[in-house]
């Protein structure tokens, strides 16, 4: 399981991490420990999640009012229940966050800043903005983005997929035309039988086809010797 580089915590291990660009900065980071109940699957590093404070328990929130932690690591609880970390304070980027359903962005940016957490915009690879806090409008041109380039892929890769199949050249099943022929057709035409155009052997079963003999001019003819 990938883990995060551990800004933040208190830590003496030698442990290698691999850093996911989750914290924008490492000040006035804090984080707390918790569970994540069996059940509810694999959530991963910069998720937006519900820390309980008295339990320690880590949901996923419905409200925008049950936003109040992000999660530090991945973590999976489809089988069994796990401990879990998550940042309560701290200034992260919008690019690496998991946003919880169809809450409204604006609002959960909203609302994880009374609690010390700053989500900032970031310029994304291919130049554009990853706002914190998008407008109805322009979150719903992205999800019509994806919608559209997701269609695409599908539909080239049903094409690809359709004209691979049509390619195969796989043989046709046939019973052998020898069979089907005529006894006049066998005698006269064996080449009916052939797997396509007659190629001068005879067919399976058949004699090859008499060819009428060819003249051959004499040279002795008429008492004339041809000059050597």
């Amino acid at each position: 399981m990938p883990t995060a580089n551990p800004i933040a915590q208190a830590s003496f291990s030698s442990a290698t991490y691999s850093y996911y660009g989750l914290l924008s900065d490492g000040d006035d980071v804090k984080s707390q420990k918790g569970t994540v109940a069996s059940g509810i699957g694999v959530l991963v590093r910069g998720t937006i999640v519900n820390w309980d404070p008295a339990t320690g328990a880590i949901t996923v929130p419905t409200t925008v009012a049950g936003c109040n932690a992000i999660l530090v690591n991945d973590i999976d609880s489809t089988a069994a229940t796990v401990p879990a970390q998550v940042y309560t304070v701290g200034s992260f980027k919008a690019d690496a966050i998991t946003w919880p359903g169809a809450l409204s962005h604006a609002l959960v940016t909203d609302q994880l800043r009374d609690y010390g957490m700053l989500i900032e915009a970031v310029m994304y690879t291919d130049g554009s903005i990853v706002k914190s806090a998008p407008s109805q409008a322009e979150e719903d041109a992205a999800k019509k983005r994806i919608e559209e380039n997701k269609a695409a892929i599908e539909k080239a890769e049903k094409a690809a997929k359709e004209t691979k199949e049509e390619s195969k050249d796989e043989p046709k099943p046939s019973d052998s035309p020898w069979a089907h022929l005529t006894p006049d057709d066998r005698e006269k035409h064996p080449e009916y039988a052939a797997p396509a155009v007659w190629t001068g052997e005879p067919a399976p079963g058949s004699e090859a086809p008499k060819q009428p003999a060819q003249n051959t001019p004499s040279h002795t003819s008429g008492g004339h010797t041809p000059k050597r």
